[in-house]
């Protein structure tokens, strides 16, 4: 490869496709940024095998022969109960009676201690640790004591009911417990939930349905759809039930995030230079890395609304007729998939949704103006004929006629369906049947349509693609996303043992209802939570994760939060800004449709949440993150065609930012840092925000 050539070509606009250079520098770029992400992203050795004991079991642990023991520590699976812990003095009369002593500890297993180290601290010099299961559902994975920092060997004595699975995996204890060997912040609801996704669906695939409702686990995380904990379930499937394995696919859709940005910049801009520097700038963003490494759906929402707006800016890019149909379809329909692929993972990308909609209706409008102008500009014995097809507008009609037909009947008393129940119309075999039906119809007679058309010299069919394009979209935009929504929740009809296609709509339906009243009332309130308006600046980030580890006698820190990086955030936060004033001032950013495209995305991400009343944290500002860089790159893209020697002034961003990135590393990996440096982290390095790093 000639490198010389390579760097003089990468400023120079070669068109919206990506090219063997815009390859090798994506290629690059993701594959140094995983090498990054994915170091100290979690062990790959956690104990698998889970003891299981009744109430008022008891087991007794040998260590060999007598010697000093400090602490127990527990790596629980998902129960709750209490474990009371006694030593050589538990033995009375050669037996254990448990309430005859008093015990020296006890471990109490909670909600939230799964799939992590507990430690029970004491001191005692004994041979032998009983342990006693006083109450409750516990689920131990494995035991391991120590002497201090010094583990010690130990074996149960006399094993029965599996009680050897507390310490067949002592090769797995972690020795230094921490975010690499643990659950943290929100893992324990969406990894464990991705857990009990697994092995629900073990025990349906060997026992049957009907057992695994009985005998498996209640979907615990219910407050958002399920796709983004299917795809946890993915990395668990793989690696295990480590913290490798439930953090493997946020970090490996954390990489996807970055190709398709460089995909999006390199359409706008339509050079490479920019992509790059929009997709390092996103690479080397703080939020990206913390929330792309942690075990929670976020990373599912960005890159699934990344993907839909990639897919409807192909639709838009160019006037309507200057693409064969087909392709415009195609770009509209792998929108609408990915929208639904969006929809399933957080509520959030229904947000998202409504800047596709407005991006579509409003480049219809624009389509249907200019064709009518352009056919009133050509005289009337020059006119060709614009047939449409009536049939695509049928599964309007359906749907005026349904819902006509429904309110007039509760109006009279004589509907199947309370008013109050208006959803039961939705989930109704014959409506949806006959809307399906009438998408169908119409879909296939604008496919006959066109055939008998389109060879006709003196047919004009613009217009009736362009009103053809809302028919396509009932079926990409509702019923694909409806029937991934239905498919990817699959793990409620295991749960509630659903025989019939209409128990699990109406059971799918109450968890709908179930999560819209749990996110409109939710009251709670949090130390990290901040409204709208402060994310931009990121006035205060959200603590996932706090330890202390002690290294050659010194205490450090070790911290984990969601954080905006300021050279990246700061930037943005004013840049967007004045590129919004240059679009109205300047006429050739007007035209440019790009300025449309990215504000809608920007809107559509921020928003919403105006209206939201319920706590909110920095992360829903994630989605936005892209937008708010583009439309700030943008501002740069046109001041650099007007002044040639502002072209460095990108890169000196991304510099910055990447310097930046590396001063905050500590504060978004865990890297364990002295006090002093975490302070100059949450003190001098977000000057408009706080981070929040916990022990300072």
């Amino acid at each position: 490869m000639d490198f010389k050539r390579f760097r003089s070509e990468i400023g120079v606009e070669d068109g919206r496709r990506m090219t063997k250079r815009d390859i090798v520098v994506l290629f690059v770029l993701c594959a140094v940024y995983a090498l990054v992400a994915f170091l100290n992203l979690g062990s790959l050795r956690s104990p698998q095998t889970v003891w299981t004991p009744e109430s008022d079991t008891t087991v007794i642990v040998d260590l060999g022969e007598t010697t000093d023991v400090t602490e127990l520590r527990f790596y629980g699976a998902i129960g709750t109960g209490e474990i009371e812990l006694y030593d050589d003095a538990g033995f009375v009369g050669g037996y254990f009676r448990p309430g005859e002593t008093e015990p020296l500890a006890t471990f109490s297993q909670e909600n939230g201690d799964m799939f992590k180290w507990e430690t029970v601290s004491f001191e005692t010099e004994t041979q032998y640790v009983i342990l006693y299961v006083a109450q409750g559902d516990v689920k131990i994975c494995e035991l391991a004591a120590f002497n201090g920092a010094q583990q010690l060997r130990i074996t149960v004595y006399d094993p029965h009911d599996g009680s050897e699975k507390l310490t067949d995996e002592q090769d797995a204890v972690a020795l230094n417990p921490s975010y690499l060997s643990n659950m943290y912040f929100d893992e324990i609801y969406h990894a464990r939930t991705a857990y009990e996704m697994v092995q629900n669906d073990d025990l349906a695939r060997e026992y049957g349905r009907e057992y695994a409702a009985q005998n498996g686990y209640s979907i615990y995380e219910w407050t958002h759809p399920s796709l983004g904990k299917l795809l946890i379930a993915v990395g668990i499937r793989i690696f295990g039930m480590t913290p490798f394995g439930w953090r493997f696919s946020g970090t490996l859709f954390g990489v996807f995030i970055l190709a398709v940005l460089y995909v999006m910049s390199k359409r706008i801009f339509r050079r490479t230079d920019f992509a790059l520097v929009s997709t390092g700038l996103m690479a080397v963003d703080c939020m990206h890395f913390a929330q792309t490494r942690i075990a929670t759906i976020d990373v599912y929402a960005l890159f699934f609304t990344l993907l839909m707006f990639l897919f409807m800016l192909d639709y838009i890019a160019e006037d309507f007729e200057a693409r064969p149909f087909w392709k415009k379809l195609l770009a509209l329909g792998l929108s609408g998939f990915a929208f639904g692929l969006g929809a399933s993972s957080k509520w959030t990308c229904f947000y998202s949704g409504a800047g596709l909609a407005v991006l579509y209706f409003g480049d219809l409008i624009y389509n249907l103006v200019r064709i009518l102008k352009t056919r009133r500009d050509v005289p009337k014995e020059q006119r060709k004929k614009m047939p449409v097809n009536v049939l695509a507008f049928l599964p309007v009609l359906f749907a005026i006629g349904a819902a006509a037909k429904f309110v007039l009947d509760n109006k009279r008393g004589s509907g199947t369906f309370a008013q109050s129940q208006w959803y039961a119309l939705l989930l109704s075999p014959a409506v949806m049947g006959g809307l399906a039906a009438a998408i169908g119809i119409a879909a296939a007679s604008s496919v006959v349509f066109r055939l008998a058309m389109h060879r006709r010299g003196d047919v004009d069919l613009s217009l009736n693609n362009l009103l053809m394009t809302p028919v396509w979209c009932c079926l990409f935009f509702i019923a694909i996303p409806a029937a991934l929504y239905f498919v990817t929740n699959y793990c409620y009809y295991i749960d509630k043992n659903c025989a019939t296609f209409e128990d699990r709509l109406r059971v799918l339906w109450d968890e709908q209802i179930s999560m819209y009243h749990y996110h409109s009332n939710l009251d709670a309130t949090h130390q990290c939570q901040s409204m709208w308006y402060q994310w931009p600046l990121a006035q205060k980030s959200v603590w996932f994760y706090a330890g202390y580890p002690e290294v050659g006698g010194v205490r450090l820190l070790s911290n984990i939060s969601s954080t905006g990086n300021p050279a990246v955030w700061y930037v943005s936060a004013f840049g967007s800004v004045f590129a919004v004033v240059e679009w109205f001032k300047n006429p050739a950013c007007r035209k440019d449709r790009a300025f449309v495209f990215v504000l809608v995305g920007i809107l559509a991400g921020l928003l919403p949440w105006a209206l939201v009343t319920r706590c909110v944290f920095l992360y829903h500002y994630f989605s936005t993150l892209p937008f708010v860089m583009l439309m700030t790159l943008l501002l740069l893209f046109y001041a650099e065609k007007r002044y040639p020697r502002l072209k460095m002034l990108k890169w000196v961003w991304l510099a910055v930012a990447a310097v930046e990135f590396v001063l905050m590393y500590p504060a978004i990996s865990g890297l364990p840092v002295p006090y002093g440096y975490a302070k100059f982290i949450e003190n001098v390095l977000a000057v408009f925000g706080k981070v929040y790093y916990v022990g300072v």
